[in-house]
């Protein structure tokens, strides 16, 4: 039984020091905390070779940003409600995709100015996720 604490200890912190490892950028770190500066609990990650995704909490509501390692905004994703959907426009997704549940709704906005929302949900016992334009239209 020690033995199996042990090994839980030693995975537990070696996941703890991964993501303490990654080293954010000046530019990216400032540029952040000057777009959210109310933003809490901000986590950094690396996404590919030059881009950061840090994830974080925005107004109580899970969020995520990515930024260039030159602080150069990309985009940022966060947790919505169904009410703040445009009216019908979850009767139009659901009569598209029929018996669709609805796990986790996303607002993604761009910087190049192409924004949708993204829709998680189960179909059956498959998870699937969709993106929508800001016109209801599957993307």
């Amino acid at each position: 039984m020690k033995k199996y604490f042990i090994i839980g200890i030693l995975m537990f912190s070696q996941n703890m020091l991964h993501a303490q490892k990654t080293k954010v950028t000046t530019e990216a770190l400032k540029a952040f905390q000057t777009k959210f500066p109310t933003a809490k609990d901000a986590t950094w990650d690396r996404e590919g070779k030059n881009e950061f995704e840090v994830e974080f909490k925005l107004e109580g509501q899970k969020a995520s940003a990515n930024f260039s390692i030159k602080g150069e905004w990309i985009e940022t994703e966060h947790t919505i409600t169904e009410n703040i959907l445009p009216k019908g426009f979850l009767d139009n997704f659901r009569k598209v995709k029929r018996g669709a549940k609805i796990n986790q709704i996303f607002k993604v906005e761009r910087a190049d100015g192409k924004s949708y929302y993204e829709i998680e949900c189960t179909i059956g016992l498959i998870k699937k996720e969709f993106k929508i334009d800001l016109n209801g239209q599957l993307i």
